[in-house]
């Protein structure tokens, strides 16, 4: 057997139970939360302009990491992956919290953050277990060098270098459709504010 055909089978083995119920969750989430924080939010000029730009960072980090990711062909460990391990799922969390923040209320921006930062470390703590099984020590000595998710001085100044990107791979990797939605949805939050459609008469700090 070769070791592509190694590789999707432990794949196969990983896409089941806790990690397929959280990828369901996390798929959910991620297009639920943006609707809801536009049907609840209100203007607040200061979060909405700080919401849109960690939108458009998030985007723009997964754009980044998917332009240089052969999923399960080949253990990425420049650019971006320098920076963190997971460094779509931390352009993920930025992008929901810049929708959170958008919405003008507080109380989203820490449910955002508790909501998203709990999946998404369940996702990773499974992910790890699977990827080292993969590929072995190379993996294991990648995980000592560089941070989880969390980016370090250190490793924001090693994830700098130059490093070749690939928009076909991005798109390879439906990236496109995340950014089309990020850009989407910072736009019909701006159409809401600017033309004042509606706002909730309860005050949900």
């Amino acid at each position: 057997m070769s070791h592509d055909s190694d590789i999707q089978q432990e794949r196969k083995k990983l896409k089941q139970g806790a990690y397929l119920a959280l990828t369901r969750l996390r798929i959910y989430l991620g297009l639920l939360f943006p609707l809801a924080m536009l049907i609840l939010g209100r203007l607040n000029v200061p979060m909405f302009a700080a919401g849109a730009v960690l939108v458009l960072c998030g985007v723009g980090l997964r754009l980044y990491s998917a332009g240089m990711l052969r999923k399960d062909r080949r253990l990425q460990r420049t650019g971006p992956y320098r920076l963190c391990r997971n460094p779509l799922y931390l352009g993920t969390i930025l992008l929901q919290l810049g929708f959170a923040l958008a919405s003008g209320v507080w109380s989203f921006v820490i449910l955002a953050l508790v909501v998203f930062g709990a999946v998404y470390i369940a996702v990773i703590l499974l992910e790890e277990r699977w990827l080292a099984k993969v590929f072995g020590e190379p993996y294991e000595e990648y995980m000592r060098g560089t941070p989880r998710l969390l980016p370090t001085f250190r490793s924001i100044r090693e994830s700098m270098a130059r490093v070749p990107y690939s928009f076909a791979q991005a798109v390879a990797n439906h990236e496109h459709k995340t950014a089309v939605i990020g850009v989407l949805g910072v736009i019909l939050f701006l159409i809401k504010y600017t033309l004042s459609l509606w706002t909730l008469p309860v005050n949900l700090w």
